[in-house]
């Protein structure tokens, strides 16, 4: 051995002055001691435990083996003489022995005392109430005949369930809707033998009517067609008719816009094309900055001189109180009689309503409203031949009553045959075809058997 280290100290000797260059310094001996100080852990608590599950093990090996004695089994339970707080620190103790002395609050769910109150009182009445007894189900009878309703019901493929129906009687139930009489009087001009006056009365009434109604027509067709309507009234149906779009377009524009249709027929000829460019080229020119600054400054001072007009204005109307207390009296006057007419003209109506039986214009049921047919007017001249010459009205008694009926608002009247009302149906029957149109092929047969 020693021969062996020899050798080895030979063969390193060049690295002898390395070492001499950096002597190795002796560890004093308290570093040991500081290093143990370095570790953080406390393994002194694992340890222990460790011990504890090793002992368990071996009693319990034993006691299940039959040798270890029943006493040993008492190490298995340990009495704690130095309370819980063993191991704890400073701070955690202060924080238990704090949550001792102020236990923490309730949360504050918002009831007040009354509300608590009652709670108190709901759960001591819950303590003391009494469950009540069960009643025994009725006796059932075999031999007894099922429910016809039960039997029904269980048998059908349809819902029984029955409709909501209303809840309270609706206000107009005891109102008539109308006032117009069920039967109204003939005119006396429509009679066999009517008197030269009546009957004169009677074709004047007829007439006035039919151009009441005509220039109600033309006043709504001009209102839907104003342009149109312009154009007749300037240059003629018959010119009118002979217009396409474009024609009517410039003519109209002649009419309303005289003074830009003669510029431009004017500037027409005249300007040049190097005009033409420079126009353009003027709008197109971006304004100087100068420019900008004048034009701000004219909106201030217009601005400012528009201010003190509107001052001078107030100040000026403080003296004619007067005479707005006068205007104001004066309008109110015409609102009291404006409400008297209109309370006049409603009476009026009503009173034409329950005698003549003429139903105002703006009542309507549903989409339609009823319109007064022609009045019928006899043919005197055929009538003085004898009552056998007298030619037949279209008007019969089912057409008679059905107009009475509908005059009164018991049903709404016919759609007038128009256009609008044809499109209208169209496409109200194409809508329930397209419905029917994808039908389930359950519901086939019972939709064909209909």
């Amino acid at each position: 051995k020693h021969a062996v280290l020899s050798s080895t100290a030979v063969q390193h000797r060049p690295l002898a002055p390395l070492a001499d260059a950096h002597p190795r310094v002796a560890m004093p001996k308290h570093a040991k001691s500081k290093r143990k100080s370095w570790q953080k852990v406390n393994v002194d608590d694992i340890e222990e435990a460790r011990d504890d599950e090793q002992a368990i093990g071996k009693i319990k090996n034993k006691s299940l083996k039959g040798q270890g004695p029943v006493d040993e089994m008492e190490d298995l339970f340990t009495v704690d003489t130095k309370g819980s707080c063993e191991g704890l620190s400073g701070a955690s103790r202060r924080a238990i022995a704090r949550a001792k002395i102020f236990p923490p609050k309730a949360p504050n769910i918002g009831i007040s005392a009354i509300e608590g109150a009652k709670i108190a009182r709901a759960e001591a009445g819950m303590k003391f109430s009494r469950k009540r007894p069960k009643t025994a189900p009725d006796a059932f009878d075999l031999w007894a005949e099922p429910d016809t309703k039960a039997k029904r019901e269980s048998g059908s493929t349809v819902r029984t369930v029955p409709q909501k129906g209303p809840s309270k009687a609706p206000k107009t139930l005891a109102k008539k809707g109308s006032a117009v009489p069920a039967v109204l009087l003939a005119h006396e001009g429509q009679s066999m033998n009517p008197e030269s006056s009546a009957f004169e009365d009677l074709a004047c009434m007829a007439a006035a009517r039919e151009l009441e109604r005509e220039a109600e027509a033309e006043a709504l067709d001009r209102k839907l067609h104003p342009m149109s309507f312009e154009l007749k009234d300037a240059h003629g149906a018959d010119a009118f008719k002979g217009m396409d779009e474009e024609a009517k377009v410039k003519a109209y524009r002649e009419l309303s816009c005289p003074s830009a249709v003669a510029a431009e027929a004017a500037g027409a000829g005249s300007e040049t094309e190097e005009a033409a460019e420079e126009r353009r080229a003027k709008v197109q020119r971006t304004k100087s900055q100068a420019h900008r600054n004048r034009e701000q400054k004219r909106k201030n001072i217009d601005a400012k001189t528009e201010q003190l007009r509107q001052q001078k204005i107030l100040n000026k109307s403080v003296g004619e109180v007067g005479a707005i207390m006068k205007e104001l009296k004066e309008k109110e006057e015409w609102y009291e009689g404006r409400k008297a007419f209109k309370d006049q003209q409603r009476l009026k109506r009503k009173h034409l309503e329950e005698t003549e039986g003429v139903v105002p214009s703006t009542r309507r049921l549903g989409r339609t409203r009823f319109e007064e047919e022609a009045m019928l007017v006899p043919n005197a001249e055929a009538a003085s031949k004898g009552l056998r010459a007298m030619p037949l009205s279209g008007t019969t008694a089912i057409k008679e009553r059905l107009s009475s009926i509908v005059r009164r608002g018991l049903l709404p009247a016919m759609p007038a045959f128009t256009k609008e009302e044809v499109t209208r149906r169209k496409k109200q029957v194409g809508k329930l075809k397209r419905s029917r149109k994808f039908a389930s092929p359950l519901l086939r047969n019972s939709l064909l058997s209909r």
